[in-house]
């Protein structure tokens, strides 16, 4: 649960940090302001890849812990299934599956679309 927690904590601070620096500090129509500097795109395009990498991974995390408790329910008196042979299967499977979404999820790339001048006035 805490997993879950600080995925989504990081998400919201994301969340604040971009629509403050949105709205309060690059919101003004002033022209002598970049708004495309070094230092205000690269924390934004950190923050992007961890918005959408702990998204993904909180949905994830909060499965697997529906999962847990689902097995401990069941197994709640008897012997636990954990230990049969079927279970280390499925954990194969689950951790195949877990590389898999992250070799497809890894495709973040930053290109450069031009260079800033200031407008004429």
């Amino acid at each position: 649960m805490i997993g879950i927690e600080i995925c989504d904590l990081i998400v919201l601070s994301e969340n604040v940090y971009e629509r403050v620096q949105g709205y309060w500090f690059y919101g003004s129509h002033n022209l002598c302001i970049n708004k495309y500097n070094y230092w205000n795109m690269y924390p934004l395009f950190i923050g992007d890849f961890l918005q959408a990498v702990f998204e993904k991974s909180s949905f994830g995390l909060g499965v697997f812990l529906a999962f847990t408790r689902l097995l401990i329910m069941k197994a709640g008196g008897t012997t636990l299934k954990i230990s049969k042979p079927l279970f280390g299967y499925f954990l194969i499977l689950v951790s195949l599956s877990s590389v898999h979404n992250l070799y497809y999820y890894r495709g973040y790339s930053i290109i450069q679309i031009g260079i800033w001048e200031p407008e004429d006035t």
